[in-house]
C-alpha cells in the first residue's frame, strides 16, 4: 500500500504523537509498504528528507493557535497529489486533520484519523472556543473519516458523545518497540549527575498546564524518604513561561536540592533515564492514553499517576502501578513513600506491568491492528 501519515509535528520535534506515527511509519515500511509523512516544519527542519525508509516532507507553518499551527500547504499537496491508497491524519484537535477532513469530502480518498486525546479540558473562554470546535470542525472531521482509532475505550465514549459514529471506532492503542527498550541498569546515568545513591522519581513530558507538574514539585514538599525529582521535558510553544513558573514554585518550597530538570534529552537519553528511575510519575490533569506511562512500563518501572482516563486503562491500581486522585498531592507524597519504603512491593508492580505491556502493548500486535484496519477499508 501507498500511505500517507500527516501529523501536526514529527521528530526532531518532541511528544507522544511524533513518535507515535515515526514509529508506525518505520514499522509499515518494514512490512513493505510505501510510507509518506506530510507534517509541520517545526522545529526547523530539512524540507525533504527519508528517514528509516520514510519520506518526510516538512512544510511551513504561517501561525499557531494554542500550538496549532496554521500549514496552507496541506492543502495545496493534498489537492495535487492523491495517488495514496490510505491517508491517515494524526491529532482531533489539528488543523492538519481538519485539511485531511475537509479534502475527503471532495476528493474521496479513504481516510483513517487516530484521535491522540478527544479534549484538552479547557476552562474560561478558551473552554468556549474548545466547544464550538467540538460542534463545527471537529464533528464534521469525525464524519469525514472512514475508521477513528481511539486510544482507549474512555475515549471512544467522548468520541460518541461528540458526534463521532460508533461504527467507525476501532480501539487500538499506542505500541512499544520492545527491541529498542534497554533493560540495563542506569548507574552511568546516575553517575553523570551525581545521583549514584539516591531514590530518583522520574517525570518525562512536556512543560504544559495538564501534565500537571506543578503537583509533583507540590507533593516533594512533603514526601519524607530521601529522594530527588529528575523533569526530563521543555516548554513547547503556545504555553509560554510554564518552566519559569515550576522554577519560582521550586524556589519558594525551598526544593532546590530535590528537583532537577534535565531538558529535553536524546531518545538515548531518556532511556537511560527511565532506566535508573526508581518510579515514574504522571500527574496529569487530562490524557488521552500517555505514551510516556507504557515507556516506564516497559523499562520495568513502577508507575505512580493520576486517576484520569487514558491513565486509568492502563494503570490496575495496586497490581501494576498506583494511581491517586487528581490534584492530590497529599495522597501522591504517601504513595511515593510507600514505594521508595517497599522495594519488594514496587518491583513486583513493576514486573506485571512490564508483562502487560509484552501481552498487550507491544509494536508487532499494534501493528497487526493498524493494517487490519487500513486493508478493511
Amino acid at each position: 500500500m501507498k500511505i500517507l501519515q500527516v501529523a501536526p509535528f514529527f521528530p526532531p520535534h518532541v511528544g507522544g504523537i511524533e513518535h507515535y506515527v515515526a514509529d508506525l511509519s518505520e514499522r509499515l515500511v518494514g512490512a513493505g509498504h510505501e510510507v509518506t509523512v506530510y507534517t509541520s516544519n517545526v522545529p526547523k527542519s530539512k524540507k525533504y528528507e527519508v528517514v528509516n525508509g520514510v519520506k518526510i516532507h516538512r512544510f511551513n507553518s504561517c501561525f499557531s493557535i494554542f500550538n496549532n499551527h496554521f500549514v496552507p500547504s496541506y492543502l495545496t499537496e493534498l489537492i495535487k497529489k492523491n495517488d495514496f491508497d490510505i491517508i491517515h491524519a494524526h491529532g482531533y484537535l489539528h488543523f492538519s486533520t481538519n485539511v485531511v477532513g475537509l479534502l475527503k469530502k471532495i476528493k474521496g480518498y479513504r481516510m483513517v484519523l487516530t484521535i491522540h486525546g478527544s479534549s484538552v479540558g479547557y476552562s474560561g473562554w478558551k473552554g468556549i472556543i474548545e466547544k464550538t470546535y467540538n460542534k463545527t470542525f471537529g464533528v464534521l472531521t469525525l464524519n469525514s473519516a472512514d475508521k477513528i482509532i481511539a486510544l482507549t475505550p474512555d475515549e471512544a465514549a467522548i468520541l460518541e458523545k461528540l458526534g463521532a459514529d460508533s461504527k467507525k471506532i476501532a480501539i487500538i492503542p499506542p505500541g512499544i518497540d520492545l527491541s529498542r527498550t534497554s533493560l540495563q541498569n542506569g548507574d552511568d546515568f546516575r553517575r553523570e549527575y551525581g545521583l549514584k545513591d539516591k531514590n530518583i522519581i522520574l517525570f518525562v513530558g512536556g512543560f504544559i498546564q495538564r501534565k500537571g507538574i506543578h503537583y509533583l514539585i507540590e507533593a516533594m514538599k512533603n514526601v519524607e524518604t530521601d529522594s530527588i525529582v529528575l523533569i526530563a521535558g521543555g516548554e513547547i510553544k503556545g504555553h509560554p513561561r510554564v518552566k519559569e513558573a515550576l522554577e519560582k514554585q521550586v524556589e519558594e518550597l525551598g526544593l532546590r536540592e530535590k528537583v532537577i530538570f534535565l531538558g529535553n534529552l536524546g531518545r538515548k537519553e531518556v532511556e537511560k533515564a527511565y532506566n535508573s528511575a526508581d518510579i515514574f510519575v504522571l500527574p496529569s490533569i487530562a490524557e488521552g492514553l500517555p505514551l510516556v506511562i507504557l515507556e516506564a512500563m516497559a523499562h520495568k518501572k513502577c508507575v505512580i499517576a493520576t486517576n484520569i482516563p487514558g491513565n486509568s486503562h492502563v494503570i490496575r491500581d495496586g497490581q501494576n502501578g498506583l494511581l491517586f486522585e487528581k490534584g492530590n498531592t497529599k495522597q501522591l507524597a504517601e504513595l511515593i513513600d510507600y514505594l521508595l519504603k517497599n522495594q519488594e512491593i514496587r518491583e513486583e508492580l513493576a514486573k506485571t506491568a512490564r508483562k502487560d505491556i509484552e501481552k498487550k502493548y507491544s509494536s508487532e500486535i499494534i501493528l497487526n491492528q493498524v493494517l487490519d484496519l487500513y486493508e478493511g477499508i
